[in-house]
């Protein structure tokens, strides 16, 4: 009982096993520095200036098949990664009302303290509120301008393919 048991799961297992897909590498020197697969979204520069963008169907002997045309890895010029949004200011309306309440208690707190005069109590609690919000957005959009929004290939880059694909007539 327990060999056909066995024999009827190997037998089934075959069904839900899969060919491994191939990999796009796109190296530094040796170190690996994107991973694209089958089915992840690409966009690329070609060699003569054209925009080549869509979804890899398959890597086969250093060649990429985006949407089912086959671009060569010789003559893509750099990959574009994905378009990076610029994020909003990261605070709506209500939040920055919220603060302004919060800068009027604590400008009101430190003048009937005699702690500062009236006008450097407000610069002080301006900063306290407002000060994090300003540093956050401030902070977010220089990491944009510097964030890295395309690999060339060429002195630097390099595009690797490896292929998992067995040749017809090949197996076994």
């Amino acid at each position: 009982m327990s060999r056909l048991f066995l024999l009827i799961v190997l037998l089934l297992s075959g069904l839900t096993s899969f060919q491994q897909t191939g990999y796009l590498f796109i190296k530094k020197g040796a170190v690996k520095k994107r991973t694209y697969t089958e089915g992840d979204p690409v966009q690329f520069r070609l060699q003569n200036g054209t925009h080549k963008k869509g979804v890899i169907t398959l890597l086969r002997n250093d060649t990429v098949f985006l949407n089912g045309s086959p671009v060569p890895g010789r003559q893509i010029a750099a990959v574009i990664l994905n378009e990076r949004k610029k994020k909003p200011f990261p605070a709506n309306g209500k939040t920055l009302l919220v603060t302004g309440g919060g800068v009027a208690l604590t400008t009101a707190g430190l003048s009937l303290n005699n702690q500062n005069k009236p006008g450097k109590a407000f610069i002080i609690a301006a900063v306290i509120g407002y000060g994090p919000l300003l540093v956050k957005h401030l902070f977010g959009r220089l990491f944009y301008m510097i964030s890295r929004k395309k690999f060339k290939t060429g002195k630097r880059f390099s595009i690797r393919v490896l292929d998992f694909h067995i040749p017809p007539g090949k197996a076994f």
